[in-house]
């Protein structure tokens, strides 16, 4: 595999760049802060965007900040790599909630993202996936990032399956990572008790509940059997009534008469309440399907809308805020500019610098003088005073005449001695002036006169205050640069509260729908008259059992005409006609407990069936922890019998760098241990000096990379600033090996790297940012 071509639309610092690389070598040279490790991680980025692996959601890394653009309108890119001969273009849209990646045929634009397997967790393809790399693989291995030496958390396992799997020479297929992700997954799906939405949860929730139905169906059962037992002794006391009637009604016909006429009169209200009632009920139909637990359902989507709503209203404000403190900031970096006069910063320092060096040219103009005319001035002035002295004094044995010519020499030696001093005094003035004159002041005055400032002083106050204006200038900077982060915060959680709350707002649109109401209130007074419309259907049905009871009692039939007869007349109808209601009344009560209440036979079943389910699940969850367990017996076996071959391909990586460390141990879980050649102890990597570190893992990544995957390109940030020459010079004599065999990228902001290639004959392409 090789990458072609890199463009930065909108990364980090940079905006419409364009890299491309050859096969072999690249070296990327770039001075500090050039863009190096941005271009790495771009690369990075465009296979595997910014989510943290090992996640159960998607989560962004910290590179996703740290790279985003200052304006957040774009923040994507695309790469060009090839692979089995076919040319694959990755086009990534990093930003947060619209992040996506499309994967495309280069030559013929058509899109194949469908051919690469899919993560559900971020929702993207894998362009790497094929190849069995995944991020924490690839930056522990293939990607070698400036001076890091850590292995990322998970990256382990992965890496540890990756070479036994590679390494399983028994002619089985045993795909050690593929069987035990299965046995997770299989017993994520069967999950545990506390997860409502799994299968072993969702049976157990729903046995909890058909429990608590069981129970409240055995009491209501029990009660329709003791309202039962009711009913029939009231029906017996109704037979020995009406016997006691036939008996009576020979007695008295007037009374019998007026005693059914009040029954008549009784069922005749009866009538008229539930013809009443009846057409009360079939208004209230429509809300029959109404109830609280969906009201109260509805009220929680509608709270958790408003709170959704409150908090995009305060991060409103915040933004609002936000824009406010940086339009304020930025009014006042404008005043700040105007005290300058219109002057940069950086001019104002280097005319004072300016004005300083011709300052100090003229102080050495200032102290010169002329040295040879004074030094001689004052021997002569010395020696004719010494002269003058002996003539004076006369202490030298001479003639008085020669005396007196000494005397006059003195004299004129002191003479000659002033006029000498002060002649080079005077020389020395001139001198000064001339260089002030010609040299040194116009150009004082230039920078003077550009300030609108009369002398030093003037200049000097003027630059102290410049100072203070540019440092509150760059305060204000950081301040504007803090308040512009947090704006991108508030508006990429704006962006995601708001689809939120669409999203809940739209989930409640639709159950109001099914209810054909427009909002909770509308559902709330349907609840109510779905309440009372049970009330009117419970006395409608109460009513109808007493007209049932009074019409048998008071009616034997009627004539062919439909005329009532009367055959009888009860002087005890009153006593019937109690016990009619109490019988109407237990048999709506108990049509009412038995509504919508299972039988509790049927219910038992459907709990053992259950039970039954949930030890099934049980043993499965205890078969996958024991197969779980043998695999990692079998693995650990397999790292035993491959560990001699991996220690020694990275032991004489190690070994060809350091030319001094040859043993090498690495551990199950992918630790490095190195072997002292003085005493053959046990060294962890991290007990070795920095650079001696940064060569093992240099040669542990090396070799990984080379075992697990060997189409990848090499990718290294700044690699060797902690190796001595020869150790760099064998390093850089590795990967120009390498690069015969694959494709390498070096980062570099040092020429060393490029000399000793040259000096090494290697072949490399070099990419200047």
């Amino acid at each position: 595999m090789k990458i072609k071509t890199l463009n930065l639309k909108a990364f980090g610092k940079f905006k419409n760049k364009t890299i491309d690389f050859k096969p072999g070598l690249n070296l990327i040279y770039g001075n500090n802060e050039a863009g190096k490790t941005t271009v790495q991680t771009f690369i990075q980025g465009m296979f595997f965007g910014f989510y943290k692996p090992y996640r159960k959601k998607k989560t962004y890394s910290t590179e996703y900040e740290k790279y985003l653009p200052w304006k957040q309108f774009d923040y994507s890119g695309s790469l060009i790599y090839e692979v089995d001969d076919r040319e694959i273009r990755l086009e990534r849209n990093f930003l947060r909630g619209k992040d996506s990646l499309k994967i495309f045929d280069n030559i013929t634009g058509e899109d194949i993202s469908d051919e690469f397997k899919y993560d559900g967790v971020i929702r993207q393809h894998l362009p790497l996936g094929k190849l069995g790399m995944t991020s924490g693989i690839y930056n522990n291995t293939i990607n070698m990032r400036q001076l890091s030496s850590d292995t990322e958390s998970g990256a382990q396992d992965e890496m540890r399956d990756s070479y036994l799997e590679m390494q399983n020479t028994s002619g089985i297929e045993m795909n050690f990572k593929g069987i035990a992700q299965w046995l997770e997954e299989k017993k994520k799906n069967i999950g545990r008790s506390g997860q409502s939405k799994s299968r072993v949860g969702a049976a157990i929730r729903e046995r909890d509940e058909l429990l608590l139905v069981l129970k409240e169906a055995e009491e209501a059962y029990a009660k329709v059997a003791e309202n039962q037992e009711k009913i029939t002794l009231y029906q017996k006391q109704m037979k020995r009534i009406e016997a006691e009637n036939d008996y009576l009604t020979q007695e008295s016909v007037v009374n019998r008469k007026k005693e059914l006429l009040e029954s008549y009169e009784k069922i005749t209200e009866l009538e008229k309440e539930n013809s009443l009632l009846a057409e009360k009920i079939e208004v209230g139909e429509g809300y029959k399907d109404f109830n609280y637990k969906n009201l109260e359902g509805l009220k929680a989507i509608r709270g958790q809308s408003e709170r959704f709503s409150d908090q995009m209203d305060y991060i409103e404000k915040q933004v609002s805020d936000s824009r406010e403190n940086l339009k304020n900031i930025r009014k006042k970096e404008e005043a700040k500019r105007l005290t300058m006069g219109g002057h940069t910063w950086e001019r104002i320092n280097e005319d004072y610098d300016a004005f300083k060096k011709q300052q100090h040219c003229a102080d050495e103009v200032k102290n010169k003088s002329n040295i040879v005319i004074s030094v001689v001035s004052v021997i002569l002035t010395l020696l004719g005073i010494g002269l003058t002295e002996m003539s004076f004094l006369s202490l030298l044995p001479i003639k008085q005449s020669l005396e007196n010519s000494l005397l006059i020499f003195g004299l004129l030696l002191i003479v000659g001695g002033v006029i000498g001093s002060v002649f080079g005094v005077a020389e020395t003035i001139k001198k000064r002036k001339i260089k002030q004159a010609r040299i040194l002041k116009p150009v004082q005055h230039d920078i003077l006169k550009k300030y609108g400032v009369k002398d030093l002083e003037s200049f000097e106050t003027f630059y102290k205050k410049a100072a203070r204006t540019q440092n509150e200038l760059e305060q204000m900077k950081n301040e504007g640069e803090l308040i512009t982060v947090q704006l991108s915060r508030h508006q990429a959680g704006y962006e995601v509260l708001f689809e939120q709350r669409r999203s809940i707002m739209k989930e409640l649109d639709n159950k109001l729908a099914l209810y054909d109401v427009d909002s909770v209130e509308d559902y709330a007074d349907g609840c109510e008259k779905a309440q009372r419309l049970e009330e009117m259907k419970i006395q409608f049905n109460g009513n109808l059992r007493l007209l049932k009871n009074l019409l048998e009692t008071v009616n034997g039939g009627k004539t062919a005409g439909g005329n009532v007869v009367w055959k009888k007349a009860s002087p005890k109808s009153d006593e019937l006609l109690s016990l009619g209601k109490e019988i109407a009344r237990l048999e709506g009560e108990n049509s009412a407990l038995t509504d919508g209440v299972g039988l509790p036979v049927e219910i038992r079943e459907t709990i053992k069936s259950l039970d039954a389910q949930i030890d099934i699940c049980d043993i499965e969850i205890k078969a996958c922890n024991a197969v779980l367990e043998i695999l990692g017996k079998i693995q650990k076996g397999c790292h035993l019998e491959s560990a001699p071959e991996l220690n020694d391909h990275i032991g004489g990586i190690l070994e060809d760098i350091t030319q001094r460390y040859k043993g090498v141990k690495i551990d199950e879980a992918m630790k490095v241990r190195v072997v002292n050649p003085s005493d053959g102890d046990f060294k962890n990597a991290e007990q070795l000096s920095a650079g001696t570190m940064d060569q093992v893992h240099f040669a542990f990544r090396y070799g990984m990379g080379d075992v697990i995957n060997h189409e990848m390109p090499f990718i290294l940030d700044e690699p060797f600033v902690r190796y001595d020459k020869l150790r760099k010079t064998q390093a850089l004599k590795l990967l120009a090996g390498l690069s015969k065999k694959r494709q390498v990228i070096l980062f570099t902001c040092d020429d060393d790297e490029e000399n000793r290639l040259k000096a090494l004959g290697a072949t490399y392409h070099k990419i200047r940012l």
